[in-house]
């Protein structure tokens, strides 16, 4: 009877041993996951100064620095002189261990003001990994569009003119700028479309625009050439 209770204690003590083990090594695997991810660079790191109308790249790279291959979040981040969010990118990648990433989103600077940006790397939406620059700081400033006063082109207003190539006609003087919407316009104007200038010229992202109002009802903006290209031509009578 005696040694039938010392075997019946003795099986107790070993399950409650081994619980205790197994216990002890989950805890200790779960000590060793480690999710960590660090910003190794980020762009610009110095002030730019860029004018409306025109796009700053912004550019992370990110190193997986813990032992566990993990879906990050990456996010930039542009403020205004308010406080107020200009602009905000985000993108998820999946990296191994020690594997980096590098990613680019083209922010478009839609006025003239100076912007704070900051970088992170997230664990997931709620749980900051890491963020650069620590606090937020003016890396990018927009400056008012370029007089136009100096914008010369062939044409003058009142001039009848046609494409010479398939056309983009967007809303406004700029290659950032939307492509306008009308039933007769699917992406572009084909060769040989007639239509009037109507205002014009204007100088942006190296191009001469013109507004043209074309037989089709289609109206807007269209850059006269590049190079030795022409892209509009005139038509004579």
């Amino acid at each position: 009877m005696i040694l039938l209770t010392v075997n019946a204690m003795s099986a107790k003590v070993l399950r409650a041993s081994g619980m205790l083990l197994v216990a002890a090594v989950a805890g200790l695997l779960a000590g060793c996951a480690k999710i960590q991810a660090q910003i190794e660079d980020y762009s610009p790191k110095a002030p730019v100064q860029v004018q409306v109308g025109e796009v700053v790249p912004l550019r992370l790279s990110v190193v997986n620095a813990g032992n566990r291959t993990h879906q990050f979040l990456l996010r930039a981040t542009l403020q205004d002189e308010r406080g107020q969010t200009v602009g905000k990118y985000e993108a998820w990648v999946t990296l191994k261990p020690g594997e980096r990433a590098q990613q680019t989103w083209n922010h478009p600077v839609a006025a003239a003001g100076a912007f704070t940006l900051q970088f992170s790397v997230w664990k997931d939406t709620t749980s900051l990994l890491d963020v650069k620059p620590a606090t937020p700081q003016v890396l990018v400033t927009g400056r008012p569009a370029e007089a136009q006063a100096g914008a010369s082109g062939k044409f003058k207003v009142g001039d009848r003119v046609r494409t010479t190539v398939n056309l983009k006609v967007r809303t406004a003087p700029g290659v950032n700028h939307p492509e306008v919407t009308h039933v007769n316009y699917r992406g572009s104007m084909a060769p040989g479309i007639e239509g009037q200038i109507v205002d014009g010229p204007k100088s942006a992202d190296g191009y001469t625009w013109w507004k043209v109002k074309f037989i089709t009802g289609v109206e807007g903006w269209c850059a006269e050439g590049r190079g030795g290209e022409t892209w509009l031509e005139k038509v004579s009578g």
